[in-house]
């Protein structure tokens, strides 16, 4: 009986622990920011509202599911910590030949900002998901 009340809370610790490793990183906010002289572009993704800005016009829609989905999906492969040391694989936003950009997920009141990049030529790791937001800034519903 002893090593029984030994084993139990050594067991239900142990599977408390792998529980907590084993944490997703569904996105609360993904803002999406590229802007130089004369131009800008905002998405802004907040639960399943995407909000896209420019300086010709802005528009708000309800973010389709299975998008939200993917969204989640390529958010969850990164490793998020990492994000502000990625290398910008140009660097044609220092002569104002690309709009700079940076892409900053906030995941449970903690906000993960990218190193800046020439928009449409991000860091590998950032690329699916600038395409996507990209995409999702011309759905129209």
């Amino acid at each position: 009986m002893k090593i029984f009340n030994i084993i139990t809370p050594v067991f239900v610790l142990l599977m408390v622990s792998c529980t907590a490793q084993n944490v997703t990183n569904n996105f609360d906010v993904i803002n999406y920011e590229a802007q130089t002289r004369g131009s800008m572009i905002k998405i802004n993704i907040e639960g399943s509202k995407v909000n896209y800005k420019t300086y010709d016009n802005e528009e708000t829609y309800v973010l389709p599911q299975d998008k939200l989905d993917e969204l989640n999906t390529l958010v969850s492969k990164l490793n998020l910590n990492e994000i502000k040391d990625l290398k910008a694989p140009s660097k044609n936003s220092a002569t104002d030949r690309a709009l700079i950009a940076k892409i900053v997920f906030k995941i449970k009141d903690v906000e993960y900002t990218s190193s800046t990049f020439d928009a449409g030529n991000p860091p590998k790791e950032l690329k699916k998901i600038e395409d996507l937001l990209y995409s999702l800034a011309k759905l129209k519903k």
